[in-house]
């Protein structure tokens, strides 16, 4: 690949992680505003959607929560607002690994996290070694807390 093409195409997955995190960002603002008693029909005038699309993205955000998820930290970490230390710190503490996709018919899709870094890592978002460092996180913590769940 031509220098040239290597530069767009990382220019490319840039700004496609930008967007993905200001889509999340707008999706936690708008569950957050209906929390806070905002009508539907204010969160649609506010960030220009229909009072539909405010439903639709308020029922996902009720069904898959808003707390940060394994996408949404490693994309952090590629535009910069994270080094790589910090992703893998808030990994380690990712308490739950849950399906993040869900459609407003069929409800939870299937997927997980773990899913998640395999296509973080096939798009070009992290590297192997970080993939398999994140996944390894995931399953000593998994042991962790099975451990402790026996013993209580």
């Amino acid at each position: 690949m031509s220098n040239a093409l290597a530069k767009s195409e990382s220019g490319l997955r840039s700004a496609y992680a930008h967007a993905r995190l200001a889509e999340i960002e707008r999706t936690r603002r708008i569950y957050q505003a209906a929390e806070a008693g905002m009508a539907q029909r204010e969160i649609a005038r506010a960030v220009h959607m229909s009072q539909a699309s405010v439903h639709r993205v308020i029922a996902r955000a009720s069904a898959v929560g808003v707390a940060p998820s394994v996408e949404e930290i490693v994309l952090q970490r590629h535009v910069g607002l994270l080094i790589a230390t910090e992703m893998f710190e808030l990994l380690a503490a990712l308490e739950s690994w849950v399906p993040r996709v869900v459609d407003p018919v069929d409800g939870v899709l299937p997927g997980s996290s773990e899913e998640d870094v395999e296509a973080l890592l096939a798009d070009g978002f992290i590297s192997e070694a970080e993939a398999d460092r994140i996944l390894d996180f995931h399953r000593d913590a998994d042991g962790v807390r099975q451990r402790q769940a026996h013993n209580r």
